[in-house]
Order: structure tokens, then C-alpha cells, then sequence
């Protein structure tokens, strides 16, 4: 007889204690970053092969580093409501000079077509997998 109470007591504890969180305090419209794996995504204007022409054109070797190394930055930024890219951060370093050779080149990216939600354009996170690799002939 005593664990209907006991029941009871216990539900009517911690059913409110999940109600007793505050909202977190709202910010500016204007300082939102959406990131949304599923939705609409930035791109860059032509698609992409228009931006892997653009990288082939733009990125260049790192001079002091002519050894062997290769692989891949992975760098996330900001695309702004306008098309700008900002916020640049390293998520996946591959060197010092690696990086800022990425971050540079994406600095120089045209604007792209940012996020369209409801129809309006908004600023969306995106993150960019920039490879160095040596092409050889055969």
C-alpha cells in the first residue's frame, strides 16, 4: 500500500522541477547564426564547380612548405545575410601556413548566395573543406 504513495509523492516532486528552467535571455535578430544541417544552405554563385575553379585559380603552395605535406583545412565562416563571408575559424589545421592560405582564399571568395528561409535571406554557418594535394601526371 505504501508504493501508490511513494509513487505519487515522487511524480508530483519531479514532474515540476523541468518548468522551473528560465528562457534564455533573447538576443538581436541581426546577431543569430543559424546552422541547419537539414535546411537551405549557403553556396557559392555558380555552384560547385565554379568554386573549385575558383580555389584552382586562387589557392597557392605554401612557399615554406615544400616538403610533402598534404591533406585538408576544414574552415568554417560566416555567410552573411549580403553574401559576405565572415566569423573564418580553423576547425581541422593541417599547419600554420596551410590555414592562413585557406582563410586567405576564402577571404577572396566573391559573395555567395546566402540561406533563404521564408524567403528571406539570413546568416547561415557553413564549413568548408579546403584540400592541398600535389597533382601528378602520369
Amino acid at each position: 500500500m505504501k508504493w501508490p504513495y511513494l509513487t505519487i509523492v515522487f511524480l508530483l516532486l519531479f514532474s515540476g522541477a523541468g518548468g522551473q528552467n528560465k528562457p534564455a535571455p533573447a538576443s538581436h535578430k541581426s546577431e543569430q547564426i543559424l546552422i541547419d544541417p537539414v535546411g537551405p544552405s549557403p553556396s557559392f554563385s555558380g555552384g560547385q564547380g565554379a568554386f573549385y575553379k575558383f580555389l584552382s585559380k586562387n589557392l597557392k603552395w605554401p612557399s615554406d612548405n615544400m616538403d610533402d605535406t598534404f591533406g585538408r583545412v576544414i574552415v568554417g565562416f560566416v555567410v552573411e545575410k549580403d553574401g559576405r563571408l565572415t566569423n573564418f575559424k580553423i576547425l581541422r589545421s593541417l599547419g600554420k601556413d596551410f590555414d592562413a592560405e585557406a582563410v586567405r582564399v576564402l577571404k577572396k571568395s566573391p559573395k555567395w548566395i546566402p540561406a533563404i528561409i521564408n524567403g528571406k535571406p539570413v546568416r547561415m554557418g557553413f564549413m568548408q573543406p579546403i584540400n592541398f594535394t600535389i597533382a601528378t601526371k602520369p
